[in-house]
């Protein structure tokens, strides 16, 4: 199970990655507000959150060097893109 959540929540940052470039574009936005109702930056924040915390569980199948690094790669990405989110969402008032 740790190994899975270790190379699932790797590719996962990488995927949130992607989706703040899809996230930053108007037409895109737009949809998703009004399909959803949510800002797609809150889905994302709530995404990134989710990864961190797969990633947290995935230092449980830490076998080697390169498992090592994925996790404490996907771990602090994960931090830092959570905290910038956060950080717009909340301090940017993104919410109003």
């Amino acid at each position: 199970m740790g190994t899975f959540c270790n190379r699932f929540s790797f590719y996962l940052t990488f995927y949130s990655l992607g989706f703040i470039l899809l996230a930053s574009s108007n037409s895109l936005k737009e949809r998703i507000l009004r399909w959803i109702g949510i800002h797609p930056l809150q889905l994302l924040f709530y995404f990134t959150l989710i990864v961190l915390i797969i990633g947290i569980i995935g230092f449980t199948g830490v076998n080697n060097w390169s498992s090592a690094f994925r996790s404490i790669f996907t771990v602090g990405f994960s931090l830092v893109l959570t905290a910038f989110l956060a950080y717009i969402i909340f301090v940017g008032q993104l919410l109003q």
